[in-house]
């Protein structure tokens, strides 16, 4: 592939055009990196997960998406193990789970609370769920 070379006649606002194209690129390159980098990391600890769960029956935009981060943590720690660490006798709607979770949640201590969600999630499904017949 053949590069177009700059000649003397043409204007240094095409030149300033083809670097703007070029950082433009790299920055679309670069923004899903940086995107992984916001502020909200998705890791969740018990006491986030239960004010998630907490909010009142009418939501607000940020209390509903506060409860779907939650639904969704709890999706990826229960679909990861279901039938390996907890095997649940018939399946159970995420936001079924959701609210039994926090119940159990709301239980530890302080302390415990500071811990992983996922952790503390699996804890609750292996306690009510607990698979048979030679499986964890």
């Amino acid at each position: 592939m053949m590069r177009k070379r700059w000649t003397a006649g043409e204007t240094s606002s095409k030149r300033r055009g083809a670097a703007g194209m070029s950082v433009l690129a790299l920055a679309c390159i670069a923004l899903p990196v940086t995107a992984g980098a916001a502020p909200y990391a998705y890791s969740l600890s018990g006491e986030q997960f239960i004010r998630m769960m907490s909010h009142p029956a009418q939501l607000s935009p940020v209390q509903y998406m506060d409860r779907e981060r939650a639904y969704s943590y709890l999706d990826g720690a229960k679909d990861a193990t279901a039938g390996i660490a907890w095997c649940p006798p018939r399946p159970r709607k995420t936001f079924e789970l959701a609210y039994d979770a926090a119940d159990y949640l709301k239980t530890l201590t302080p302390a415990a609370l500071q811990g992983n969600a996922a952790t503390l999630l699996l804890t609750y499904l292996r306690s009510q769920y607990p698979c048979k017949g030679g499986k964890p």
